[in-house]
């Protein structure tokens, strides 16, 4: 079964966390998530993480650390998602490859519709950063 790699950016900014809306006719359309995309070959998550969160978003953002993975098969395919935590340097966050693109406080994102995935990744982030 084919593997595909992503790097994702968990982008924060005291409690709130950076989310963007995927376009209607994506896979998952309308549904929310973490910026970030498919790893290149040849290229590093963290370097996938940084270029998608430009690409996607027009930000630039540096890592912090890796916070989880997750593998989940879909559609005969493994998605092998790497969450990094980031940490927002400079840019306007505007949804250049998304529908919308807005910062939600981390108790708020159980709110948003993300793709099944993304449970254990919230339910995390509220365990770390649901306190403060």
């Amino acid at each position: 079964m084919a593997v595909i790699p992503c790097g994702v950016a968990l982008i924060r900014r005291q409690r709130q966390f950076l989310i963007s809306q995927r376009n209607a006719d994506d896979t998952f359309g309308s549904f929310w998530e973490f910026p970030g995309g498919k790893k290149n070959h040849g290229e590093s998550f963290e370097a996938c993480v940084i270029r998608e969160t430009k690409e996607e978003l027009g930000i630039e953002v540096s890592i912090d650390k890796k916070f989880m993975e997750i593998r989940k098969e879909f559609n005969e395919k493994i998605i092998w998602l790497n969450f990094y935590l980031c940490s927002y340097i400079s840019g306007d966050p505007q949804p250049l490859e998304c529908q919308k693109v807005l910062w939600a406080d981390v108790a708020d994102l159980k709110n948003y519709n993300f793709p099944p995935a993304n449970e254990k990744v919230i339910e995390n982030l509220l365990k770390n950063y649901g306190q403060e």
